[in-house]
């Protein structure tokens, strides 16, 4: 067998796994989107990032807002990005060990009136008049969070898209929700090899996982250096892309030339 033939077949099997979803209708109203990362957060304002005053910050301002589910020992869904409380609250304790209760005793960055919101509140404050983008944190109960998102959005009348690390997380939703846009974030190589596993840090960086979660969008780290994959999914397949996280207007200037989605913050809102 001759090198190019080896070559072809290389590249076949690679464009096999990697490929989205073929749906691309679904994600033509999401173009050029704008979702402040974490709600229209500034700390110098009083607004913490994911509580319920920098989402109302972003739905009067008219832009959608990104944010983080995850559960609390009770099961709770609350809205909160990190594993622990440690960064926002000094606070070693991981939120899968805390109460919904314990968990909204805790003022984030020293400002009494921010707290971890639940998913509900969340809803109840955008009220359907900004779109979300949701992020699924994973964990010990993947599935039954992305049950919990869906029954939270039962009766909920705005827009939204899912997206997770997690490539089991967007094929749930591929499965038992294909109705909802869903997205599979990535980010360089380097940024999976702490959790220890080369080669499923390749298979990561490298959306090798579309293979079962064929997402609808690719969500990427828009300010990673020499990260193959989302050049190979935008010009392979015109991937629907979205980049996070967007701080820079003249980046900023060209996500919005690609027609891609854009999770922002400060500057990066132009």
């Amino acid at each position: 067998m001759s090198i190019w033939l080896i070559l072809l077949v290389l590249f076949v099997v690679l464009a096999f796994m990697t490929h989205p979803s073929l749906h691309y209708a679904k994600c033509q109203r999401w173009r050029g989107e704008r979702f402040a990362h974490r709600g229209l957060h500034d700390i110098k304002k009083g607004l913490v990032e994911n509580t319920l005053p920098a989402f109302a910050a972003a739905r009067d301002a008219g832009f959608g807002m990104e944010l983080d589910i995850r559960f609390s020992k009770d099961m709770q869904v609350v809205v909160f990005h990190d594993d622990d409380v440690k960064r926002l609250a000094g606070d070693k304790r991981r939120v899968r060990q805390l109460t919904l209760a314990e968990l909204k005793s805790i003022p984030l960055a020293g400002i009494d009136s921010a707290r971890i919101p639940t998913l509900r509140q969340v809803l109840d404050t955008v009220d359907g008049k900004a779109p979300l983008l949701i992020e699924l944190k994973s964990g010990p109960d993947n599935a039954r969070l992305c049950q919990a998102l869906m029954d939270a959005l039962a009766d909920y009348k705005g827009e939204y898209l899912v997206q997770s690390f997690n490539p089991l997380i967007v094929a749930w939703f591929r499965f038992h929700a294909p109705q909802v846009v869903r997205g599979q974030l990535v980010g360089p190589l380097q940024s999976y090899r702490p959790a220890g596993n080369g080669i499923a840090a390749f298979c990561m960086a490298g959306l090798l996982a579309n293979v079962v979660s064929r997402p609808d969008f690719v969500s990427y780290d828009a300010n990673a250096q020499r990260f193959f994959s989302p050049h190979f999914q935008r010009f392979m397949f015109h991937t629907p892309m979205a980049a996070w996280t967007v701080r820079d207007p003249a980046l900023a200037a060209l996500i919005r030339k690609r027609g891609e989605i854009s999770i922002f913050e400060g500057a990066g809102r132009v």
